[in-house]
């Protein structure tokens, strides 16, 4: 990872069980970083093997810290964090 200042923070991101296993995550995480002037992303996840967070891994995002508490109780949280641009982005439209 390089430098946490220069870091975006993805959070709250949700996809409807109706929509989930269509790409729809995928997607919407490659759009969220499309662009983006940071050198990396940053995310937390229940710290367990769920589908977001083998979708995340696929994406090139890796452990950072794991069984992190957050204050006020809850299960678990992974903190994870990418170099962007994402595994498997598209690649960049050129301008015309």
């Amino acid at each position: 990872m390089q430098d946490p200042s220069d870091s975006m923070e993805i959070a709250e991101v949700h996809v409807r069980p109706e929509h989930q296993h269509q790409g729809t995550g995928r997607r919407l995480m490659h759009t969220l970083t499309a662009g983006r002037p940071e050198r990396t992303a940053v995310l937390s996840t229940q710290d367990s093997n769920s589908p977001a967070r083998s979708l995340y891994r696929s994406l090139g995002f890796t452990d950072l810290l794991t069984g992190f508490s957050f204050p006020g109780g809850g299960p678990p949280y992974a903190v994870m964090g990418a170099v962007l641009p994402l595994r498997g982005a598209p690649a960049p439209r050129p301008s015309s």
